[in-house]
């Protein structure tokens, strides 16, 4: 008893479909105590069957709704189960109650109740079968009851008793119905509202991205597709003075309008170049201040991955720094790949980080690739992950094949994967240094 007491004090915090069914059953069994011991006393029935009766109604309520909310899926298992088994105990009484017209005038309406509940036509059936299957089980048990003659009083007051546990029942399985069409209307418009709010969110990030650039001594290309749920990819590039030319690629984690928000924040920061005391060609002074700027405790526990270059086209170099970003690819002329990468620490992590930068020779020809993990971390159609290794084989073909474009490596990519869509932003730029 001490596990229903606790069960009932925590019917506030359930779904509210499975406090009314709750309490319906509760209704129920409460109004058939009394109907269902005059007919017992009508068929000069033995103590016992009044007690397992009067148990089984005690119990009944607690029980199922113990054994559903002990599931994975209540509700589906409450729809399923319970219910199924309830017409089936219903149904091992029936015997006893043979040819007394409230029996019947209870199933009719239990059914009625049942479909203004909005049950389904399998749901009746399958329910209509437990009922029949209980009173097979209830006749070999207990013995079939026959005694047509019951005296007209006891058939109305047992039926207004029946009928008015039936009438409350119906009308908790009424509300509950009509709040789970309500609950599914309005999770639809929350959906369509966020969807939209989403897409926006989206496309105004993809409107600050900057145009692919086709002439000049850096020529550059990317594709970014945003995910289902909006991810916190961003990236840019700007020429600082005349012989430097900065470019760099974010990603925060987690996703949704939170994370892209702090995505176009910090892209406006790099824009504008507006980080105190900090000399933008210099990386690892950028990602220190972009970490003193940016703390997640102020961000709602976000941080973000980066990689940060500035090539000098003077000299020919590029200095670079990476906070936990995936190693940019540098493909040289006639020379195998290299992986820019300089381990240092996410952005926004923690406070008073230091960060070290590298520099980079580079040569006429050479191509650059920087991307987020949400390139590289796909779902295959096997249920497999695409490993970091093979997603270098891929691009590495891809970098040796003059014909090849971007393009062609994400539908590449498209085949290998699972899905169309992806759970992650999809972002790669490639630049090519003339």
């Amino acid at each position: 008893m001490a596990v229903f007491r606790k069960m009932n004090k925590s019917l506030l915090n359930v779904p509210p479909v499975m406090k009314y069914i709750y309490w319906g059953r509760l209704v129920y069994c409460i109004f058939a105590i009394m109907p269902f011991f005059s007919i017992f006393y009508q068929r000069n029935l033995e103590f016992h069957f009044y007690l397992i009766f009067f148990l089984q109604n005690l119990t009944w309520p607690h029980f199922a709704y113990l054994i559903a909310n002990s599931t994975k899926s209540p509700k589906k298992f409450e729809f399923m189960i319970n219910m199924h088994f309830e017409g089936f105990i219903i149904g091992v009484w029936a015997p006893i109650c043979l040819f007394n017209p409230m029996i019947c005038l209870f199933l009719f309406f239990a059914t009625i109740s049942a479909m203004m509940a909005g049950a389904s036509t399998p749901l009746l059936a399958t329910r209509t079968i437990s009922l029949i299957t209980g009173s097979l089980f209830g006749g070999i048990i207990f013995g079939f009851h026959f005694s047509p003659l019951i005296p007209f009083s006891t058939i109305i007051w047992t039926g207004i008793g029946i009928l008015g546990g039936t009438f409350f029942t119906s009308l908790l399985f009424i509300r509950t119905n009509n709040f789970i069409v309500l609950t599914r209307k309005k999770l639809k418009e929350q959906k369509a509202k966020l969807d939209n709010e989403l897409e926006e969110a989206a496309a105004y990030v993809k409107k600050m991205l900057p145009s692919p650039i086709h002439e000049g001594p850096i020529q550059i290309d990317w594709r970014f597709i945003p995910s289902a749920s909006l991810g916190g990819d961003a990236f840019g590039y700007q020429w600082i003075d005349e012989n430097s030319f900065a470019i760099y690629l974010l990603d925060v984690s987690g996703h949704g309008v939170g994370a892209a928000l702090l995505s176009v924040s910090v892209l406006n920061a790099l824009r504008s170049q507006s980080l105190p005391n900090t000399n933008f060609r210099e990386p690892e002074q950028v990602l220190e201040a972009l970490n003193s700027t940016f703390p997640s405790d102020d961000n709602n526990d976000m941080f973000f991955t980066f990689w940060y270059g500035v090539y000098n086209s003077r000299k020919r170099s590029l200095t670079y720094s990476s906070a936990g970003h995936p190693p940019a690819l540098l493909f040289p002329n006639g020379m195998s790949m290299l992986k820019l990468s300089s381990g240092n620490s996410v952005v926004g992590g923690l406070p008073d980080v230091s960060y070290c930068q590298k520099v980079q020779k580079i040569d006429i020809g050479a191509s650059l690739y920087i991307y987020s993990d949400g390139v590289y971390e796909i779902e295959k159609k096997d249920g497999s992950m695409w490993s970091f290794n093979e997603y270098l084989s891929l691009i590495t073909d891809l970098n040796s094949d003059e014909h090849s474009s971007l393009d062609s490596f994400y539908n590449q990519t498209i085949q290998i994967s699972k899905g169309e869509a992806f759970e992650d932003d999809y972002t790669i730029l490639k630049a090519v240094f003339m």
